[in-house]
């Protein structure tokens, strides 16, 4: 059983598109498809399917789920040699998602602060091949999306849509226990927060945490796929729309209350994030003169 994982982001959430229901019999093959545009989540009932993901090959057995791709070619490496019956859901995404032998943090493409405190994690974990653990309580939430789309009614889209987020809450696999680096990164992370209005270099982290430079950049990148100094910088700058929104204080007080010694420095930083200066994107946004 293949031991990958689907990590998708969250924001967008992922949407359902349709469900169905087919059973096939000894010799015949799952349909022959390329770049097809959903992911398609199956969830075995009976039977054996050989099916395969462009050139790898999966035996998907009863009692268990299996998620294909969208846009890679999906094939039956096989013809089944018993009556093989399964519920497939078909749904979309429009954030980043990868398929890889370990979860994966992934960002979401809206622009949201992800920087502030109690922001959670949009990513969405999913077992690519595994067993149904909660079997009786998944297939009826399967057949009710199926019978809710089917009926078409007026608000059967967002029966459905509610009910795809509940089998998704069902199946969702819990992250891995956290490794050393994770764990140093959070920790890393949250000290640059209680921290971003003091001087702060990768030297300084070195001795907070008695780990080398060199590992603390690795484990940021690693996890939040970003260096302390750009993830400070970032935090630093957000703070200051903060108050360049909620307060008329000096450009040049604000510059000091996160973290910046020089204010010319600190304008150049902000235009460089932001396309304009502090000023301007005040005036902007808030209508301060």
């Amino acid at each position: 059983m293949s031991s990958e994982y689907l990590s998708i982001s969250c924001l967008p959430a992922p949407t359902y598109v349709q469900s169905g229901h087919v059973v096939f019999n000894p010799g015949e093959r799952h349909p022959n498809r390329n770049n097809f545009q959903f992911f398609v989540m199956m969830f075995m009932v009976r039977g054996k399917l050989y099916i395969a993901e462009d050139d790898v090959q999966y035996t998907v057995k009863a009692g268990e789920m299996f998620i294909l791709q969208p846009k890679h070619h999906h094939y039956s490496w096989q013809p089944m040699d018993e009556q093989t019956e399964y519920y497939w859901v078909h749904f979309a995404v429009v954030g980043n998602y990868i398929q890889f032998k370990e979860p994966k943090h992934l960002r979401s493409i809206i622009q949201v602060p992800s920087l502030h405190y109690h922001t959670p994690d949009v990513t969405l974990l999913l077992k690519k091949h595994s067993e149904i653990v909660n079997n009786q309580a998944i297939l009826p939430l399967i057949q009710k999306i199926f019978e809710n789309s089917a009926a078409q009614s007026e608000d059967g889209f967002w029966q459905a849509q509610q009910l795809f987020i509940d089998l998704l809450q069902q199946v969702e696999s819990q992250a891995p226990e956290k490794s050393s680096a994770t764990i140093l990164a959070g920790q890393v992370q949250r000290y640059l927060k209680d921290h971003f209005d003091e001087k702060i270099t990768t030297e300084d982290l070195s001795a907070v945490f008695h780990v080398h430079p060199n590992s603390i950049i690795n484990c940021m990148k690693k996890t939040y796929g970003i260096t302390p100094s750009i993830f400070l910088t970032q935090y630093r700058l957000e703070e200051a729309i903060k108050r360049l929104l909620s307060t008329s204080e000096q450009i040049s007080t604000i510059a000091l209350d996160v973290g910046y010694q020089n204010v010319y420095y600190f304008s150049t930083t902000f235009k460089k994030y932001y396309g304009v200066s502090p000023l301007v994107y005040r005036k902007r946004y808030n209508n301060i003169d």
